[in-house]
């Protein structure tokens, strides 16, 4: 007999009909000349039929739109359950570009009116400026009333460097200063508007000519621009909107009066631009471009008295000081440099319901079936035989077996929503026959359908999910992780990747928490929180005290064998004493195959050592052996606590330019120096090299301390990886390739890592100088 499983085709599933013929033809095959009558008449043919009717209700419910099937009771569709995230979580990235950091201040930071950041650069060959960049602030009218200009500049330092990408810092912030452009001009309009009207309309043009305002819209706004929505959502969500690119101007180095002449004239009731003239000095005025000096950005205000715009209309002449004018200008100033409202990312998504269906719920077949049965809700007569009734309770028995596998099908149905989600675990769903009529008679009271769960169907399903985000995923962290301190599993790891996955891609670059590192604790599944120190767990009481108390040896005897032991535990103290161990202790103590309990002695021993340790010792058997799970398990907790890592980044520990640091060397082919200069600053550096004629090779070289004499190239994208060497998971060499293999997956390729494994003691000195920003010169003796 062919052993291949029998399969509903799908397009046999809503034809009741071909449903029953392909039945009837199986039937045949199978039972050959035993049943011959297939008539409609019979029995057997009846019970088919209602089965192939209910085959086809449940094909008419597996039909229904997907949205219809995962609707919750009030029509709405729970985007979490479903494991389903909004378009602004997972479409929107971290910022990465410079116009994504340029969007994220205007949208962040209060008094930013617009924004510029350039590249560090060097004439002179020099690489140490690679990852540096410099930022110029325009600051709004708040901002330049007030002159709050270092408030201003600490908020745009905070959220940079909040969200700066790895490798990269923003060494210099300048904050510009207005520069007051006056105006003279004489303009000739057509006189159809109100003139002041129209005067006002010329002064806006020329306000947002010279620094035009950055718009904040909406995504209705930008689909209407032709925008698509993966380019609408490319890059930092803002809460107040998106920002066109086409809105990031190039920071203007020049006010040129024929570009003004050129905006002023495209209005529609301006005829002719008579002269137009400026002055940065308010005294001299002149048909020429006007230069904007370092650290300024042109500024127009209407207001001063030092500006004469007059429009003439009909040989009337009205300036831009009256009285009616200003009304009538802060109008239109007001409507036209307004911020649009956005789109809310914390809003609630409405788009998400449905039809309510209540797929999982089961209606048995005997409802169905003739009265003639016995088998529906009329049931048998109260005077019909015993064989009779027994004969109805049979027949509803064996259909039980169909109607299970009918009313499972349905609550599978039903609960598709459980099946993708990131909290459940459950995949597989049954539902008690209570629909059945006088089911009560034929099953126990205990009775419950049996659902075999399986950890790898779902853990499946989450793979698929998962991978529609291209985030690499290795089990054999976690599977270590379990054999060794036990409390996870894969299917729980991925779980919670799953909800934290917006987060983690979101940030995926960035340097601080949350990003980069957060990202790579998550795939390593390292417990210890980023900013706490891996040694405190060290600091705290864990392992009893010696009390400077002598070692003593003796010898215990269990079954003939005669055991050596050594102990240093006090006289009459409880706790456990493991002595002078080395750090494997953490390894191999965490093994319960590494301890005996002997007449109340828990013994400890490492592979290799040839002696036992007494770590404990308790009056009876029952307490030494808690003492001895006790000891494992917070040997598991002093790896789980310390397990971590820090980056550093040689970029952040550079001099500043502005520092008399930088040197150069020059030499010939032989390496002899022809000539050397320190203690320059980098722009003094720069131009010194550019004044010389090279005739030999530049080396440059950083001063960093007093005693750090480095090439540049130490600074330049490069990251060292500090890890400890001691939690029982860092003590596998599998694991440590494993997690540097990890690290070069997830970091650019332009970065340079270098890894570091170290003891209790190393990391101590190590995290002093982390954790103390005027300890730089001993963290670069640690890297260099």
């Amino acid at each position: 007999m062919n052993n291949k499983p029998i399969q509903i085709q799908k397009d046999s599933r809503f034809d009741y009909n071909k449903l029953r013929e392909e039945a009837l033809a199986l039937v045949q095959k199978l039972s050959g000349h035993i049943w011959t009558d297939y008539n409609i008449h019979d029995p057997g043919v009846t019970m088919l039929e209602q089965l192939c009717f209910a085959i086809t209700d449940l094909g008419y419910k597996t039909s229904f739109p997907i949205e219809e099937i995962l609707a919750g009771p009030n029509g709405r569709i729970d985007p979490q359950a479903h494991a389903f995230f909004n378009k602004g979580e997972i479409l929107s990235a971290g910022p990465v570009t410079i116009a994504d950091f340029c969007k994220l201040l205007l949208g962040q930071v209060e008094g930013v009116e617009q924004v510029w950041i350039e590249p560090v650069t060097s004439k002179s060959g020099s690489t140490i400026c690679k990852g540096i960049f410099k930022v110029l602030v325009q600051p709004d009218e708040n901002i330049t009333a007030s002159k709050n200009y270092d408030q201003l500049e600490d908020d745009v330092r905070r959220c940079l460097m909040r969200y700066r990408n790895l490798g990269e810092n923003y060494e210099e912030i300048i904050i510009l200063r207005p520069l007051n452009i006056a105006i003279k001009a004489a303009i000739l309009v057509n006189g159809k508007q109100p003139v002041k009207e129209t005067l006002a309309y010329i002064c806006n043009t020329i306000e947002q000519t010279i620094h035009p305002p950055v718009r904040f819209l909406s995504e209705a706004e930008l689909l209407a621009m032709n925008k698509t929505t993966d380019e609408i959502y490319s890059g930092p969500l803002l809460s107040g909107g998106f920002i066109p690119d086409e809105d990031l101007k190039p920071r203007r180095i020049q006010v040129d009066p024929a570009e003004l002449t050129k905006a002023i004239s495209s209005l529609d009731d301006v005829l002719q631009v008579k002269y137009l003239y400026l002055s940065s000095d308010e005294k001299n005025f002149r048909n020429k471009p006007v230069q904007i000096p370092a650290g300024y950005f042109p500024s127009v205000d209407i207001s001063n008295n030092t500006n004469d715009i007059s429009i003439i209309s009909d040989q009337v002449e009205h300036h831009s000081q009256d009285a009616l004018f200003w009304n009538v200008f802060e109008r239109i100033k007001e409507v036209r440099k307004r911020h649009y409202t956005g789109q809310q990312v914390a809003m609630a998504d409405t788009s998400l319901q449905s039809v309510f269906r209540d797929l999982g719920r089961y209606y048995s077949i005997q409802h169905f079936f003739p009265a003639i049965y016995g088998i529906g809700h009329e049931g048998i007569p109260r005077d019909a035989p015993r064989e009779r009734k027994a004969q109805a309770r049979q027949l509803k028995g064996y259909l039980l077996f169909f109607e299970q596998i009918l009313a499972n099908y349905s609550a599978q149905l039903g609960n598709i929503p459980h099946i993708f989600s990131p909290s459940k675990t459950q995949t597989r769903f049954t539902q008690a026959l209570t629909d059945v009529p006088g089911v009560e008679d034929l099953l126990s009271p205990d009775y419950e359908p049996l659902a075999v769960q399986s950890d790898a169907s779902k853990e499946a399903i989450l793979d698929h999910l998962l991978a529609r985000f291209n985030l690499p995923l290795l089990p054999y962290p976690i599977t270590l992780y379990q054999r060794l301190y036990g409390g996870i599993t894969t299917l729980a790891w991925k779980q919670n990747l799953l909800k934290k996955l917006p987060a983690l891609m979101y940030a995926r670059l960035q340097a601080e928490a949350g990003g980069y590192q957060e990202t790579l604790r998550q795939l390593l599944y390292m417990q210890r929180e980023q900013g706490e120190r891996l040694t405190d767990v060290f600091e705290q009481s864990h392992l009893g005290t010696t009390n400077e108390h002598p070692s003593e040896q003796f010898t215990l005897h269990e079954g003939g064998e005669i055991i050596h032991v050594v102990s240093e535990i006090p006289p009459d103290q409880e706790g456990y004493y493991f002595g002078h161990q080395p750090l494997n202790l953490l390894r191999h103590g965490i093994e319960p195959a590494h301890y005996r309990v002997v007449q109340g002695y828990v013994l400890y021993k490492a592979p290799g050592q040839r002696i036992w340790q007494a770590v404990a010792k308790h009056s009876n058997h029952d307490d030494a052996l808690a003492a001895k799970e006790s000891m494992i398990r917070h040997l598991k907790d002093i790896s789980i606590q310390s397990e971590g890592f820090y980056i550093v980044e040689h970029i952040l520990l550079k001099p500043s330019f502005k520092d008399p640091v930088y040197g150069y060397r020059v030499k010939n082919r032989r390496g002899e120096i022809l000539k050397e200069e320190q203690r320059l600053t980098f722009a003094e550096r720069e131009a010194a090299i550019a004044g010389l004629d090279i005739n030999g090779q530049i080396e440059f070289f950083v001063m960093a301390t007093p005693w750090h004499v480095l090439p540049e190239s130490f600074f330049k994208f490069n990251i060292t990886v500090v890890l400890p060497g001691w939690p029982a998971r860092c003590q596998y060499e599998e694991f440590r390739r494993f997690t540097e293999s990890l690290f070069r997956d997830l970091t650019p390729p332009q970065y340079k890592l270098k890894f570091r494994w170290l003891g209790v003691n190393d990391m101590r000195s190590f995290e002093a100088a982390y954790f103390n920003p005027n300890n730089k010169d001993k963290l670069l003796d640690f890297l260099a």
